[in-house]
């Protein structure tokens, strides 16, 4: 774990593996994962501990990189609003308020957080054979707060690609693939880094309004 970091997500889907273990070894586990986020270097001669770790690890390992991404972005945008001049910290926008993340909206903020929503809907309906029409103001705010939390817009495409491959969605006919799900980062942690988004891709025209 990082310093100063005292929690830690455990994915509700945990569950579909640890119904399937006796309650001494689900037992064995809980243990194991406390005994890793707490830096105690565990090892286990129990293989179905072992094997049903290994991907709590990875979630666990992700989780502590956007963690860190996200403590470096802050403590350089807290730099860059103590070095910058009182006219320029506080932009002319009606109603500004402070938010969590950065206590201030800038004209770049504004650029890093967009997404070209209409390429966004337009990519996810020909993807899934969908046709939705517009992407809500909550949903809007649910991809903001992920880039914000350190995902990038490369994630989302990377998530839509690998879900219209997925079995599941597939034998489910894409009814979960919808503009909202694709702004959960739950949805972005299981399918988002399984391929890789080049220049050459056309789709790249969802990353930038």
């Amino acid at each position: 774990m990082a310093t100063e970091k005292n929690s830690f997500l455990l994915y509700c889907d945990v569950i579909h593996t640890v119904e399937k273990m006796k309650d001494v070894d689900a037992g064995a586990l809980l243990k194991h994962i406390l005994r890793y986020v707490n830096d105690q270097q565990p090892v286990t001669d129990n293989p179905i501990v072992e094997i049903a770790f290994e991907p709590i690890r990875q979630s666990l390992k992700r989780d502590l990189i956007k963690y860190e991404n996200i403590r470096t972005r802050n403590s350089e945008n807290a730099k860059k609003r103590w070095d910058a001049k009182e006219c320029d910290r506080i932009p002319n926008v009606p109603n500004h308020t402070k938010n969590a993340d950065s206590d201030s909206v800038s004209v770049s903020d504004s650029v890093i957080y967009n997404i070209d929503y209409q390429a966004l809907l337009e990519f996810v309906n020909k993807s899934f054979g969908r046709s939705f029409k517009v992407v809500g103001d909550k949903v809007q705010r649910s991809y903001k707060a992920r880039l914000k939390d350190g995902y990038k817009k490369e994630d989302i495409i990377n998530a839509i690609k690998n879900c219209k491959k997925n079995p599941y969605h597939k034998e489910n006919n894409y009814q979960y693939c919808t503009p909202e799900f694709f702004s959960r980062a739950e949805t972005l942690d299981k399918y988002a880094d399984r391929t890789i988004v080049t220049e050459s891709d056309s789709i790249l025209a969802i990353l930038n309004k």
